[in-house]
């Protein structure tokens, strides 16, 4: 392409700024405003958008721009447009075209905490500029051929960052992260703020650990505990990560437990994921026998056998796969 054709093509990208990408001919149903305007005035994380499943029309300038502008022009449009979901617009396109240059680029501005509405299909939410394209980059590696060494380049830039505990990604992070010892001063610092931190501290197979892990379970017997979705992931998320014998007997009172519940507070795979991870009979005993019951009474199996889909799949022990064969509902 010409080089004037291209900066046609950046002035038309900038002016559309204005109006949000809609042409004059473009209107407004007057039906379900609110959703809407969410749709509008948020960055499109899916490229189809509503009801209808349309294509974005902001994930159809991601491709233009990344077909006809350079990486130059793309780095520079991410990084200065002074509107932050054109900016976001630019940056996939950049991490379309060059994907190490994205990486460079979302390290750089880790510390980027303007917040920016978000559409995911039909929901919405509400997250920081740099977590978005942290999560850009790093939910869709192989597709954007992001390399092994920039994932765990943007991994060390989101756990020293000044704002770690504001990436959602974070939470995925802690799962996965090996307990290296250049990681540990770094996750004590973090725990001090965030609770979540315990999952990748667990790990380290540290003594006192050991016991924050043995008091969230303790805590798990309180009147009023159960409203609090978070402590309870997380204590089972850190016995997933470290099954230790210390708590066993605890962590099998505590999913039994859990399991009688009408509810399971989105804890599925956690709670199944818990009981796995000692790898004996009686926890196959205890998954196969609660599942049994489920499906026979039609209460919760649907959670319960998205929870062992869940928690195979992170962790495929053999002796598991009998029950995930008579379970589990596949995507």
């Amino acid at each position: 392409m010409k080089p004037f054709a291209i900066v046609l093509l950046i002035a038309l990208f900038l002016q559309s700024c204005g109006n949000n990408g809609k042409t004059k001919n473009e209107t407004t149903p007057t039906t379900d405003k609110e959703e809407v305007v969410r749709i509008e005035e948020s960055f499109h994380t899916s490229r189809k958008i509503g009801v209808g499943g349309k294509i974005s029309y902001q994930w159809k300038k991601s491709d233009s721009l990344c077909a006809h502008a350079s990486t130059k022009e793309l780095i520079a449009l991410a990084k200065n447009h002074s509107d932050k979901i054109q900016r976001l617009i630019a940056f996939r396109a950049l991490l379309m075209k060059d994907s190490h240059e994205a990486v460079n680029l979302a390290i750089s501005e880790i510390e980027d905490t303007t917040e920016v509405p978000i559409s995911s299909g039909c929901c919405g939410s509400n997250d920081i500029v740099s977590g978005v394209r942290i999560e850009m980059i790093q939910y869709n590696r192989e597709g954007y051929k992001v390399s092994i060494a920039d994932s765990m380049r943007i991994d060390s830039a989101v756990l020293f960052s000044n704002h770690a505990s504001k990436f959602d990604y974070i939470y995925h992070l802690y799962h996965k992260l090996p307990a290296r010892p250049e990681y540990e001063e770094r996750l004590e610092q973090l725990y001090k703020h965030d609770l979540y931190a315990l999952i990748a501290l667990a790990r380290y197979h540290r003594e006192d650990t050991k016991q924050d892990i043995i008091r969230l379970l303790l805590q798990m017997d309180k009147k009023d505990f159960w409203s609090y979705r978070d402590t309870i992931r997380t204590a089972l998320d850190a016995v997933i990560a470290w099954p230790s014998a210390s708590y066993k007997q605890q962590v099998r009172h505590v999913c039994q437990d859990l399991l009688n519940k009408p509810q399971l507070y989105g804890s599925g795979s956690s709670i199944l994921g818990a009981l796995m991870a000692y790898n004996d009979r009686w926890s196959y005993n205890l998954i196969d026998k609660t599942l049994s019951k489920a499906k026979q009474k039609n209460q919760n199996y649907f959670d319960y056998s998205w929870g062992l889909y869940e928690a195979y799949n992170d962790n495929p022990l053999p002796l598991f796969k009998p029950l995930y064969k008579k379970y589990a509902i596949e995507e």
